[in-house]
């Protein structure tokens, strides 16, 4: 069986070996290529909203996006699991994570002609985000999936290790999407910046999405 069917059908057994440091190389390059090409795919079918330069924009940055959060997240990753007992190496969290997201990627990638041809139908501006959006959590629970089962020792202490890594997951990747935005264009945009002038943070952009929700417009200005 190769890397790439062991990781979408088999993700206990692709969790094991990451944990256990077997055949580490082909299962870390086979990752990465998923990763790559998967996250390219889905982010040039959002970039197709807009169309133009802004294909090739996404498709560039989607998968820059997830290497740079796990380059930030993979050292917390390991913090974490030893604080809370687990006993991995550091090599073992590097290729569980990539495995991890090597499988969230191949979902995009497998939703990627759905979205595609949802947008050319003429699916509207708010429906394609919500579409992406659905397509990015069902690729983080194909994730989860393969982080769960790599997580081992008892129920709380591998609940505690998957809410911690989530959360410093969640927090990391908001941030460099942030960061790397925009995403969804809308067509009559005539200039697409490959990124936009810095605005506040993840964080900041959350609190007044909140506010604006509540109708504290002044405040969220």
């Amino acid at each position: 069986m190769s890397e790439l069917q062991l990781i979408l059908r088999r993700p206990a057994e692709a969790a094991r070996r990451a944990t256990e440091g077997e055949s580490l190389r082909a299962l870390v390059a086979t990752s990465l290529a998923a990763i790559v090409c998967g996250a390219a795919a889905f982010g040039g079918v959002v970039g197709s909203f807009r169309g133009g330069l802004q294909i090739a924009y996404a498709a560039l940055k989607l998968p820059l996006a997830l290497c740079a959060t796990l380059a930030i997240g993979v050292p917390a990753f390991h913090a974490i699991g030893v604080a809370l007992g687990q006993r991995w190496t550091f090599r073992s969290v590097v290729a569980l994570s990539l495995a991890s997201a090597a499988r969230g990627a191949l979902v995009l990638f497998a939703l990627a002609p759905a979205l595609w041809l949802a947008i050319d139908r003429g699916l509207a501006y708010h429906a394609t985000a919500l579409a992406a959006t659905l397509a990015f959590a069902l690729s983080g629970i194909a994730a989860l999936a393969v982080l769960l089962r790599g997580l081992g020792g008892s129920g709380l202490a591998q609940l505690a290790s998957a809410v911690a890594i989530a959360s410093v997951f969640l927090l990391v990747s908001g941030q460099t999407s942030w960061i790397l935005r925009p995403w969804l264009v809308r067509p009559r945009t005539e200039d697409v910046p490959f990124v936009r002038a810095r605005e506040g943070s993840f964080a900041d952009a959350l609190a007044r999405s909140g506010l604006s929700a509540t109708g504290r417009y002044d405040e969220a200005r």
